[in-house]
């Protein structure tokens, strides 16, 4: 028997996307969504149209997305996948070499997507990070100053410098690996 005084139930946390940020992404985004498409269904009126529907379907879901997506990343993939779904439906099939290339493009297009998450990660956390171990995490690897140098220039220990860039690495792996 579950003990329901017990259970503790959390929050999630959802992106807050008001009609003036939705704008100002499709603004910046549209056109390049657009190609994205045009990539697949090679028709750039169905093209704008699929488009037009990736970023409805944003907004038509902005009160579920959690707070930590990277919306960009969002709405390539809605577009990828209804840009898939019209060549299904309307059964738009091409020479082998065309689809070789789908492919090819498709794989690209899921690594951009993942860097990109990637991308966003490394920067929430870094941005989360204790005020000093942020300075010597840049300082090493942004700057790519050697230990001695960012101790020197900062006044510490080469331990307490290698002691910060280990905290912060630890942080990276958990957010991204989910791991200590």
């Amino acid at each position: 028997m579950v003990d329901c005084g017990r259970l503790v139930r959390q929050k999630k946390q959802f992106m807050a996307i008001d009609t003036k940020t939705f704008e100002t992404v499709f603004k910046q985004n549209f056109v390049a969504v657009t190609t994205y498409c045009n990539k697949y269904v090679r028709d750039s009126e169905e093209a704008k149209d699929l488009a037009h529907r990736a970023f409805m379907k944003v907004w038509e879901i902005r009160n579920t997305i959690p707070a930590e997506s990277n919306i960009k990343a969002l709405i390539y993939k809605i577009a990828h996948n209804l840009s898939i779904n019209y060549i299904r439906d309307h059964k738009k099939f091409c020479e082998e070499d065309e689809l070789l290339t789908m492919e090819s493009e498709n794989s690209d297009a899921d690594n951009q997507i993942k860097a990109a998450e990637l991308e966003a990660a490394v920067i929430d956390t870094i941005n989360h990070m204790p005020e000093k171990s942020k300075k010597v995490f840049l300082m090493s690897r942004y700057q790519q100053l050697s230990n001695n140098n960012i101790a020197e220039q900062l006044g510490i220990s080469i331990k307490t410098v290698e002691a910060h860039i280990t905290t912060a690495l630890k942080m990276l792996r958990k957010k991204i690996f989910g791991t200590d």
